[in-house]
C-alpha cells in the first residue's frame, strides 16, 4: 500500500479550461473533518503552487482542497486575497490524482452573496432592513467590476432559479 500523489492545478480567472498565470498560488488541503492534513510532522497548509501547479504526496483519503493567491500574517490572523473553489478528492493508494481548481470572478463571488442575501430574507432569517445594507455595499461594487467573459459562472445561477420556481408550481 502505497502513498497518493495529488496534481493540483488552479485555472485562470473565469477560465476552467485555462491554467492560471504566473503567480504563485497557496494550496490548503483539508481532511473530511475540516481540519488542515498533518501527516507525519507535515502539515499541508499554505503550500506554494507555482505557476498554478502542485504536485504532492499525500497518505491515502478523502480530501477538500482549496488555494488562495496571496496572504499575510498580521498577527495571529491570516488575511487572504482571493480564494478558488474547493475540490474534493479521493485520493487512493498508488494513484495520480489530477485535481483542477476553479479561480471564479469577484463578481461572481459578489453575485452569489446577493443571491444568498436574497434567500436568507425570504426564509425571514433576516429583515429587509439587514438585506437592504448588504445590497446598498456590494452593488457599487459589481457595477464597478468587469462581469464574467464566460456564461457559465452566472448563467446557472439563472438556470437554477428557473428550474426551482418551476417545482415550486408542481
Amino acid at each position: 500500500m502505497g502513498m497518493a500523489k495529488l496534481n493540483i492545478w488552479v485555472s485562470a480567472i473565469d477560465d476552467p479550461c485555462a491554467i492560471a498565470d504566473d503567480r504563485t498560488w497557496y494550496v490548503t488541503i483539508y481532511t473530511c473533518e475540516g481540519k488542515v492534513l498533518e501527516w507525519c510532522g507535515k502539515k499541508y497548509v499554505v503550500l506554494p503552487a507555482k505557476c498554478g501547479h502542485l504536485e504532492v504526496e499525500v497518505p491515502p483519503g478523502c480530501y477538500r482542497i482549496n488555494a488562495v493567491w496571496n496572504f499575510s500574517i498580521a498577527g495571529s490572523i491570516i488575511h487572504v486575497n482571493h480564494f478558488t473553489d474547493s475540490a474534493v478528492v479521493q485520493a487512493c493508494c498508488d494513484q495520480t490524482v489530477c485535481v483542477t481548481l476553479f479561480n471564479p470572478s469577484t463578481h461572481r463571488c459578489g453575485t452569489i452573496l446577493l443571491r444568498a442575501v436574497q434567500d436568507i430574507l425570504s426564509q425571514r432569517a433576516i429583515g429587509p432592513e439587514v438585506a437592504q445594507q448588504v445590497e446598498l455595499a456590494i452593488n457599487p461594487l459589481l457595477a464597478r467590476l468587469p462581469r464574467p467573459t464566460k456564461g457559465f459562472e452566472l448563467d446557472i445561477l439563472d438556470e437554477i432559479e428557473k428550474l426551482v420556481r418551476g417545482q415550486e408550481c408542481n
